[in-house]
This record gives structure tokens, sequence and C-alpha cells, in this order.
């Protein structure tokens, strides 16, 4: 979306017609106030602390500034903004460098100011040529600030750092992502702002602020002393740019690399302007193309804050990268060190490459990448991993699913040992993206489910092609061989994207003559040893995702097959919590997380099989790829009608959600009487003392009712027959007969008295969405799909009359009452609406 909008707006740009901008009334503006004379530097510096570095730091009288070497003047640097000290889980996490974009920086003399500017980075253009001139005028660039020079030298010029005590971040977007209602955010309050470091080192100058952002309505954060008055350290940092011949690599779609946009206003030649070049490191091997070491290898320090047991298995998965990189010709690529107790090792020197071990009070992830650029060419400046200390927990994983499930005996050793191979495939697939590599999605459908039940198979092989998946646990029911619980090595796609990332292109002096020998590289996705598909390709909620290969969290080449076997084994572990939990002397909230964490696995596995449903099977094979097939493959029908099979068993259905009372009747929770404020983190009821099993099976039968009658899929799926012949795939008719024959086919014979409450819940929720499709459908809803969703109506008011002379109890009377009730409503209301 962000290429279309560039593209979009330099298209715009270029239709303006001439003059057209002089045409709109100016409004006056007050003339600026002559800047004052600069102060010489030598006065200026007396008595002044001195911190030289790319960019000087100058401490005095409380203020700090920065002195800007006259040759630097006009010069790129790479800003980035990134928060020092995080949110507690409500936002970004310390030293996660997503907050702002990294962007081009220049310090330009206007008289006795300098102007900080953020100069226009999309266009790719050759210099001095007419189309570097072009761009220029037309792609604007943004000022930060205005500043006067405070003093000067024949070499140096002053400013005061005080426009980095704004909100130079955008930090405010934050706050109002996290607001949980409109105007409850925050604001920057200025006036308790200030710096609290200032730093000056070789290849780049920090400043770190301490901003207040204050509100009047804190509901937003509950974790700070005072949720009115939030403390935030925002650490700014203006970087040497890159000037070492680096060559941009462009991407390819076939292989999952992070992409920078460009606009390609050098040349015609293309269909399209867009360029993308991927995200990667410049490791400058010593002997490009032959087996050498890099003369810029990856150093990562682990922090100090990373506790000691975790430590080893953080290294290994950091240092796996160089059994691929030096398949490439690329030795001793990537080192690990521990971070030195001597002072003067500071963090903060662009030259580190943190791994950090981050604690929050709500966690939102298990571990993030963390990854600057070069916004001129992709490449990587600066690297590292944050680790949320949540992975700390993951022998959880082990102690409520993996062992109940196989039939271990508790072990504390086992956890440790399970916590830190977690840790180990978490490290490794983080520090993937910290190379450039993308997800991949679909890096689990190569595998069978006898490859992932060896031991020997997934110690060589992996339990997915690629440690850029979302793997779930590897686990197998009882007596069930079974391989690794974690992707513990790199797999055949991950050197293979590794090749086309780092691989030397003999001969080839310029992005573009790379090319033949990239799309010969990147020519391998028809094998599923090599495909690759990405986070757009998984967005099935709204109807985007058509292809069911493309999953997180599943496994093997059958992955309905993989869900049935999981969401049996896992109603299995539920329905026996209170053989293993509590242990005497626990409280019986252990037997609630105990319950807790299978459940919600169930739900994740029940919602999966419902991407299959209208699907198709979609390529990104080049036309003359080896065994490319073309784009779109119809799924079979047969694999839809057993898809929905499963829905039907293990989501619809009663039973699926019918556990044991001997396991209901102790799920309940520890009370705590706080001293403090109200604090989630700490405190946080359910409004139930049990576990609300009802609404949890209704939320997640919601969400796949929501996936498979979103309008984009009723689209698709009414689209089917314009490609594919009669009775291959679904169509429309099957996905309404289907549901209703599932949700309301015990209706009409009176069945529906044997139903529970889960059932009839759903029956209710299905009706009133068949009622909406009919009287007021959501946008783009096709007209087919309204013709059904009235016919179903009908059917269920005819269902309901025949139910309703049956001899029924009081509930099941009132329940099909209700249903033909909603029925009859919605047809009434879309004939009255109808009517002239």
């Amino acid at each position: 979306m962000r290429v279309i909008m560039l593209t979009l707006f330099a298209l715009s740009l270029g239709a303006v017609p001439a003059g057209a901008w002089a045409q709109a009334p100016a409004k006056k503006a007050a003339a600026p106030a002559p800047a004052a004379s600069p102060t010489a530097y030598d006065d200026f510096v007396k008595g002044a602390e001195v911190v030289p570095g790319l960019i000087g730091v100058i401490r005095k009288n409380g203020a700090v500034y920065l002195a800007i070497s006259t040759s630097q003047l006009g010069t790129d640097f790479v800003q980035t903004a990134v928060p020092a000290t995080g949110l507690g889980g409500f936002g970004p996490a310390a030293g996660e460098p997503y907050v702002a974009p990294a962007r081009i920086m220049r310090f330009e003399r206007v008289g006795n100011a300098v102007a900080i500017r953020w100069p226009n980075t999309f266009a790719k253009v050759d210099a001095d040529t007419p189309q570097a001139r072009g761009a220029a005028l037309s792609l604007p660039g943004s000022i930060v600030a205005v500043t006067p020079v405070v003093a000067e030298s024949p070499t140096t010029v002053v400013i005061s750092a005080a426009p980095f005590l704004g909100d130079v971040a955008d930090f405010l977007a934050q706050f109002n992502a996290a607001a949980p209602h409109p105007g409850h955010t925050y604001h920057l309050d200025e006036s308790r702002s200030f710096f609290t470091a200032s730093k000056a080192f070789a290849q780049n100058t920090v400043l770190r602020v301490a901003q207040t952002w204050a509100t009047d309505a804190p509901d937003t954060i509950d974790n700070a002393p005072d949720p009115r008055s939030v403390e935030v350290d925002v650490t700014y940092n203006i970087i040497a740019a890159p000037h070492d011949g680096y060559m941009p690599r462009i991407a390819d779609d076939r292989i999952g690399y992070f992409e920078l946009p460009m606009i390609d206003f050098q040349h015609d030649r293309y269909p399209t302007r867009n360029l993308y070049y991927i995200s990667r490191w410049n490791f400058m091997p010593e002997q490009p193309g032959a087996a050498s070491p890099a003369k810029n290898p990856i150093v990562f320090t682990l922090s100090n804050d990373i506790p000691v047991e975790y430590r080893d298995p953080v290294r290994r998965a950091l240092l796996a990268w160089n059994a691929a990189l030096a398949k490439v010709g690329i030795l001793d690529a990537i080192r690990v060190q521990q971070q030195p107790s001597d002072p003067t090792f500071d963090p903060d020197d662009i030259r580190n490459n943190m791994v950090r071990w981050i604690d929050a009070t709500s966690p939102q992830y298990g571990a993030e990448a963390l990854i600057i650029n070069d916004p001129r060419t992709g490449e990587e400046i600066n690297v590292g991993v944050n680790v949320d200390a949540v992975e700390g927990l993951a022998g959880r994983v082990y102690r409520y699913f993996v062992a109940p499930a196989r039939g271990l005996p508790d072990s504390v050793a086992l956890e440790q040992k399970y916590a830190a191979d977690n840790l180990y495939g978490v490290v490794l697939h983080e520090s993937g993206h910290d190379l450039g590599l993308q997800h991949n999605f679909i890096g689990s459908m190569a595998y069978t489910a006898a490859d992932l039940q060896s031991k020997t198979f997934t110690s060589k092989y992996g339990i997915a092609t690629s440690v850029m998946e979302y793997t779930p646990v590897n686990v197998w029911p009882k007596g069930t061989p079974n391989g690794d619980y974690h992707q513990m090595v790199l797999g055949p796609y991950d050197y293979y994207a590794v090749r086309y990332g780092y691989g030397t292109v003999p001969g080839a002096t310029t992005p573009e003559a790379e090319l033949p020998t990239l799309s010969h590289w990147a020519s391998k996705w028809p094998d599923p040893l090599y495909r690759f598909a990405s986070d757009e390709d998984v967005d099935f909620a709204g109807g985007h995702a058509i292809d069911p290969r493309v999953q997180q969290d599943d496994l093997t080449d059958h992955p309905v097959a993989w869900e049935k076997t999981q969401l049996i084994m896992l109603h299995g572990v539920l329905d026996a919590v209170d053989q293993r939990f509590p242990k005497p002397g626990q409280s019986y909230s252990e037997a609630r997380r105990a319950f807790l964490l299978p459940l919600q696995l169930y739900m994740r596995d029940a919602v999966m099989p419902a991407h299959v449903i209208g699907g198709e099977y979609l390529s990104r094979a080049d036309a003359g790829d080896p065994h490319a097939a073309v784009p779109l493959q119809p799924v079979p029908r047969a694999d839809e009608l057993a898809a929905w099979q499963v829905l039907q068993t293990y989501l619809f259905s009663d039973s699926a959600w019918h556990f044991r009372p001997d396991v209901l009747d102790r799920l309940t929770y520890s009370e705590v009487s706080s001293l403090g404020p109200d604090m989630k983190w700490a405190y946080d009821p359910s409004p139930r003392h049990d576990v609300a099993v009802v609404e949890m099976a209704a939320q997640t039968q919601t969400r796949v009712l929501d996936e498979l009658f979103a309008p984009l899929t009723l689209q698709r799926i009414d689209d089917l027959s314009t490609k594919y012949a009669p009775g291959t795939t679904m169509s429309l008719a099957d996905l309404f007969d289907w549901t209703r024959n599932g949700i309301f086919g015990d209706v009409a014979s009176g069945g529906v008295a044997r139903d529970g409450v889960v059932r009839r819940n759903l029956q209710v929720l299905f009706a009133k969405r068949l009622a909406q499709l009919w009287v007021a459908p959501a946008k783009e809803t096709p007209s087919d799909a309204q013709a059904l969703a009235r016919l179903q109506l009908v059917d269920l008011s005819g269902a309901c009359s025949s139910a309703l002379r049956r001899d029924l109890d009081e509930l099941s009377r009132a329940h099909v009452e209700a249903l033909q009730a909603i029925a009859d409503q919605a047809l009434q209301a879309r004939a009255t609406i109808a009517a002239p």
C-alpha cells in the first residue's frame, strides 16, 4: 500500500498544470526575526564540556548543542528515533527501531541559521541528470526545524539541540494507537522534557530525551506510578551514512526479503516505475565469489541483562547462520561477544549490534528483530534482537501441553530444556530477519507427518523448510514417534534465500546487471522445498488470503489432517486436566492455567480448516520457471468439503466444547488484594470465577463465520465458476447449504431439543447473520449471497414450523420460536423496504 501511495503521489505531481500552485491565494506570513550574529566558537566553548565525535556535542549551562563541521553541512546522515524505555507492553518496547522510519537528515546553512531537513529519497535517479533535477523539483522533503547558529568558527557551526526535545519521532501516533477511546490520548508536555544523555561516537551521535506525556483521562496505561504522567525516553541517533561502494540488490517476489521501495525515474524501459531494493548486511568478503572471511562481519553483543542460563542458546542460534553464509563463500560472517564489563563500552555506539532482554508487564511479542537501514540503498547499518522475558516462561507449554499429550512425567529439567530450545528457535528466526529475510508461511508444506515424527529427519531438516515460518510445537499423540519439538536447524529454503541475498554475481557492476542471474536463482519456487509466501498471504480474516497452504502455526503437507489430529489430542488433554493439576499444596489457579493454555491452542487450530473453504492455490513462480503451474489453481471441492466436516465436528458441534465436569469445577483463580492503584498486570480478574467455555466457543465460531461470510470471500467463491468447470470447486450454494445443514440440520426433526447451549447460541448467531445478509448486507456483498441468505431464512422458518408441531420442552420451544421470529422479521423487513 505504501508503494502505491508513493506512485500515485508522483503521478499526481506530474499531472499538475504549470503554474497551478501559484494560482492558490497565498496567506501573508510574518517575517522571521533576524538571527543574532553567532558567537565566536572559542569564546562559546569556554567553560563548556566538548565531546568530539561524528557530530560533536557541547554541554553548557544545562543546555546541549551540536557542533557540526562545515564540511558536513549539506551531507547525508541517517537519523533514527528509537524509544530507550518502553511502555510496559502498551506500545513500542525499548530499543524498537520502528516508531519512525530511518530517514536521511541534512544540516543546511541558511544565513545565520541551520535548517534540519529530511530530503526526499524515494527517487532512483542518476546524479546530474535531467531526471535527477526533475525529481528534486517534484518530490517534497520535510523540514524538522530551523534553528539559529549560536557559535561558529571557520570549520564549525554550533546549533542548539533543543529541536529534538519536541516530538520529532511522532510518538503521539503511538499513544493514539494505544488509547481505548478517541480523545483519551496523551500530549507532550515540553515543560517536563529534557536531555538525559548526549554522546558522540566515531560513527554516530546520540541525543536521549526524557519526554513527559500527560493526559487528563488516564485509562490507557496502568503501569506507571501516576498514569496521568508517563515518562518516555527517546534516543535520537544521527549516524554516518555509508559511503563504502555498496551495490544495492533488486528484490524478487519469489524469495522473501524486506524491501525498500523506490521510484525509478531514470528509465522508461520497465512496465512500472516501482523498484525495490532488498535489506541486507554488507559483509564485504575479502574475495567476492571465493571462500573468504568477511571484512565487515555482524558482531552481535549479548546484553548483560540476558539471564545467564539463556545466553548459550542465544549465542548458538546467532552463529547458526554462518553455515548458510559459508555456502556462498562468506566465512566468519557472524560473531558473538558478551557485553564486556569495561565501563567504556556503550550500547549506544552504532557499531554495537545488541541482543537485549526486555521486561514488560504486558508482553506483546516473544522477540523482535531490530534493523536500521540506509534509506537510499537498503544497506543495513545496525541490527539486533529484543527478546521479551515472556520467553523464559515457555516451559509452561511443556508442563501444560507437551507432557500431558505425550504421557511424560513432570520434570523441571525437561521444562528448562524445552524453554531453552524454544528460545534457540526464536532467536534463529529473529536473526534471520536481521539478515533481511521476511516470514515464510508456506514453509511447513514440504514435509509429511512421517517426516515430523522422525527425530533423525527433523534434526537434519527441521520441522519446516525455513526458520522464518511460525511453527507450532511439533507434538504427536502418545504412542506415536515424535521428532524435535522446535525448529532447531536452518531449512533448505534458508540456504536458498541466503544465496539470493548474499551470493556473488560474477561480472555484474550494477543492480540491473545482476537480474538475469538473480532471476535464475529465484526460479525454484515450484519446488516445495523453496517456496515462499509471507504476511500478506495469511490475511484470511477479511478474505484477502486465498491459499490454504499458507498459514501460521500449522505443520505437514496435509494441514487439515494435522489440525484434526491436534484437535483430538488437545481435547483429550483438556478433559484430563484434573488428573495432573493441581498437585497437593498448589492453588487451583494451576488447574486453570493448565486448562486455558491448551484451550487457546484448540481455538487456534479449530479455525484453520476455514482457510480451505473457497480457496485457490497461488503460485509466485514466473512464466518459464521449471515445473511452474499457472498462478491460480482450484482447491478441489472434495478437499473443501473435508475441511468443512472438520469445522462441523470440532468447532460447530456441542461435543467439541463439552468437557468433563470434574475438570470444569476446579478452574478458579486466586484473589488478590492490591494496596496500589488499579493495575491490570497485577490483578485483572475475570468477570466470572469459572472459565467461560460457552462464550469462548461463540468467539471462535464467530471468527470463522466472519471469515467465511466476509464480502470479499463471498465474491471470490461466487467468481470461481468463471475460472473452473462446474463441480471442480465449491459454489456459494455449497457454502450456504453446508452451513445451514451443519447448524440448522436438526431443527425440523425436533433434534434441536437435544442440543446444548453452545449449539443454541450458534444457531441464533447464524440466523442473525443470515438476516443481516438479507436486510442490511455489508458493502460489496454479492447479490447471489443475498439471494441465498433469503432462501436460507425461508427454509429456516419452515423448519421451525415443523419443529413447533412436535412435543418440545419449554427452553427448546422458546429457542425455536426465537429462530423463527428472526427469520420471519428479516423476510418481512426486506419486503417492507422493497414495497413502493
